[in-house]
């Protein structure tokens, strides 16, 4: 347990928090909701108004009973009688229409039929009226009517009670006539009904029409904000667990049938429900209801009728009145519909608001014969499932790791690409896919990570000016205020130059003043030091006393490490030389302090107990740096430097090489250089000094004593004070009387520590 609570701890709130709203936005859209299904509807409203085009088969027209028709003083208000709606029928068909599908049900008898009238006479007034000179074929307009509809392909509308499920059993006595001519077909392990959309009644057209024509259902679905965005293509009326179930089809899908010659229509299914609907050689996609997205097409004002429509639109009375050209209708797949306003059928569509209910109809009839149908495969939730969780885990780990201006930039992207993408699927490939939940997504991980982040940043940086805020340089603080991935609190190898700093006979000075001005005396001491180094981009890392251990090239990375290092130390002696009259005036001794600098690589990282720590330095180029300072004693020097150092920092200083020392606790000799001042800064005597002593310390190298004794001996006459040629002059001298052993290579054994 212990260890899992570690992990957790490792693990960034931001990378926590995304991990969790993507779990969040998942269980909302698996859960559904109204309010996000109205956006999902208002957006692919928009992408449908982006991409509809205009009419494509060029085979649909309509016969529109509109206002107009019906204000025809010849022809009367609605219901017509059926000897005009037959006359009409009849000069459509002639016109060489192709399929006549009528979007009325006409469930009632004509009661203006002379037959009727006579009935109707007797019932209510005990009068038998003749009907002499009548001929028999109009006293009755529904078999009249009848009649016209077997000269061609007709087809009239019905309307499906909705049931929640499928009847036990049907009632055979509403279409006696019924043909089965759709077939459910496929593998699944529950029953069809339980996904097709059921009725538990139908409203047919009356029996004599019924022996004549076809029956097709009318029923325009609409969602919740009542736009007809879908519809159905077959319906079920009865249980499929025995066969004996009846699938009726939409008017559209009817007229294509017959336009077709198709006597058998197969509806495919699986065990997610319907998947395609196969009328010959077409296969017509669905969701798993049986449904069609419908791709509407362009809108225009009719200017005979002032409505909306997007077919062409012949009216009644122009058919009735024989002033429309047989051609407009030759091979057409004629919906008649109406669109007065007292007959209700408008509807609502993503194009518009006033639509009529036929236009639906002939825009399906379109789609399938051009083959552009808007397809919502039964697998798009596991899409938009599997969209979410990716999305939700990307942009988690990027704006945890990446930049907050870069973020907002790729979040802003993923919306554009999922709306492009979109308009993409819609126009080319005809796929509906509506991105609204991955928009959502992004609208809600985006600003929370960005919040969180932004809010673990603050405490990031508080942690950092905690920790570094007295030690490095406001340019260094604001850079690791900002970049708090540039470096790295538990630990990582960092190139860098090590400093270590300390006062000469310090334990002298300390126990000659009061505790009070010895205080006083390291105060004034230390604040320029420090000031100098952290000037210089260097990290103060500690102080022990009169000790400072500093760093440059962490915790902030600096190419130049070495240099910044050298030039820090020379400007503190320079600012000691200044100090030291000061300093021995008030407090009676003369400051000299001594320096080691090393470069290389170190672990750089926050070091100590989990309830104290420190970001120091730790490595071999440190303990080299360390040992470097007193070697100082040595040699009578002030500050020197290692190999590596001197090689990184030549080109902006003046150094000489000192020795070939091996530190305590080492056995590999290592070059060390004493470092004088910056590059052309000294004398051209003081270089002689310096050629003179580098000749004689390689000619001792190569045991050639007496050669180095004589440079040596040159250096101190130009300057008896340089205190390395002194050391080394009498180290040669010793070397003289006693040889080093054979193996001696010139290096010089370093015999303490401090």
């Amino acid at each position: 347990m212990k260890i899992r609570l570690n992990i957790l701890k490792k693990v960034s709130p931001v990378v926590v928090t995304g991990l969790i709203l993507t779990v969040v936005c998942l269980f909302l859209y698996i859960s559904g909701s109204l309010f996000i299904q109205a956006i999902s509807n208002y957006a692919y409203d928009a992408f449908m108004r982006a991409v509809h085009t205009q009419p494509q088969s060029g085979r649909v027209v309509i016969v529109d009973i509109d206002d107009e028709s019906l204000s025809k003083p010849e022809i009367g208000q609605w219901p017509w009688p059926r000897y005009l709606v037959a006359e009409m029928t009849k000069k459509i068909l002639d016109a060489g229409a192709s399929v006549v599908a009528f979007d009325i049900v006409f469930s009632e008898k004509d009661r203006t039929s002379p037959s009727m009238i006579r009935t109707n006479m007797n019932r209510y007034f005990n009068l038998d009226v003749g009907l002499s000179g009548i001929p028999e074929n109009l006293l009755d307009y529904d078999l009249l009517f009848a009649d016209v509809l077997k000269r061609g392909k007709t087809i009239l509308g019905c309307a499906m009670v909705p049931a929640k499920e499928a009847l036990p059993e049907i009632d055979k006595s509403i279409d006696p006539t019924f043909r089965k001519h759709y077939w459910l077909k496929g593998k699944s392990k529950i029953s069809p009904d339980q996904y097709l959309m059921q009725s538990k009644g139908l409203t047919m057209s009356i029996l004599p029409l019924l022996n004549s024509s076809r029956s097709a259902f009318f029923n325009a679905t609409v969602d919740n904000d009542n736009i007809v965005r879908s519809n159905p293509l077959v319906w079920g009326y009865g249980s499929t667990k025995d066969f004996n179930s009846r699938v009726y089809p939409s008017l559209a899908l009817e007229a294509l049938r017959q336009d077709m010659n198709v006597d058998k229509c197969i509806i495919e299914y699986d065990d997610y429900g319907v998947t395609q609907i196969k009328l010959k050689d077409i296969l017509i996609p669905a969701d798993r209801y049986g449904r069609m997205i419908v791709n509407f097409r362009t809108v225009n004002k009719n200017p005979k009728t002032g409505f909306n429509s997007s077919f062409p639109v012949y009216q009644a009375w122009e058919i009735l009145s024989g002033k429309l050209s047989s051609s407009e209708l030759s091979n057409k797949i004629v919906f008649v519909g109406t669109s007065a306003i007292g007959l209700k059928d408008r509807r609502a569509i993503p194009l518009t608001q006033d639509f009529s209910g036929v236009e639906v109809h002939a825009t399906i009839v379109d789609n399938i014969l051009t083959g552009d149908i808007l397809y919502l495969p039964n697998w798009m939730d596991g899409v938009h499932s599997i969209a979410i969780v990716l999305m939700g885990l990307f942009l988690t780990i990027f704006i945890s790791r990446g930049k907050s201006w870069l973020s907002f930039i790729v979040s802003a992207a993923i919306i554009l690409a999922m709306v492009k993408l979109s308009l993409v699927l819609f126009g080319q490939y005809h796929i509906v896919f509506v991105p609204v939940w991955m928009i959502l997504s992004v609208m809600i991980i985006y600003p929370t990570l960005t919040m969180i982040r932004f809010w673990q940043e603050e405490l990031q940086k508080k942690r950092v000016r905690d920790m570094f805020g007295t030690m490095v340089s406001e340019k260094v603080l604001h850079f690791l205020e900002n970049n708090p991935g540039s470096f790295s609190l538990s630990g990582q190898k960092k190139e860098a130059t090590m400093f270590f700093s300390d006062i000469a006979g310090f334990t002298t000075i300390s126990e000659s003043l009061t505790p009070e001005k010895l205080s006083t005396l390291l105060n004034r001491y230390l604040s320029p030091m420090t000031h100098i180094i952290m000037n210089r981009n260097g990290y103060v890392d500690k102080y022990e006393g009169d000790l400072i251990m500093a760093e440059w090239g962490v915790p902030y990375t600096m190419h130049d490490h070495a240099m910044q290092a050298c030039l820090s130390a020379i400007e503190q002696q320079e600012k000691l030389a200044e100090l030291r009259p000061i300093l021995k005036k008030e407090f009676g001794h003369e400051i000299f302090v001594r320096m080691g600098l090393n470069s290389g690589s170190v672990t750089a990282g926050n070091m100590g107990s989990d309830r104290r720590f420190q970001y120091t330095v730790m490595g071999d180029a440190v303990n080299q740096a360390a040992r470097f300072e007193p070697a100082n004693k040595e040699y009578g020097t002030l500050i020197i430097i290692g190999e590596t150092t001197y090689n990184e920092a030549k080109d902006a200083i003046e150094a000489r090489l000192l020795d070939k020392m091996v530190v305590k606790g080492k056995t590999k000799p290592i070059g060390i250089y004493e470092l004088i001042g910056r590059k052309g800064g000294i004398t051209p005597e003081r270089m002689k000094i310096l050629e003179l002593y580098q000749q004689a310390l390689r000619l001792h190298w190569e045991r050639r004593w007496d050669e180095a004794i004589g440079l040596l001996e040159d250096a101190l006459k130009l300057d008896q004070g340089d205190t390395p040629s002194v050391k080394l002059l009498a180290r040669i001298q010793k070397y003289k009387e006693e040889p080093p052993h054979e193996g001696w290579t010139g290096e010089y054994m370093q015999t303490r520590k401090d």
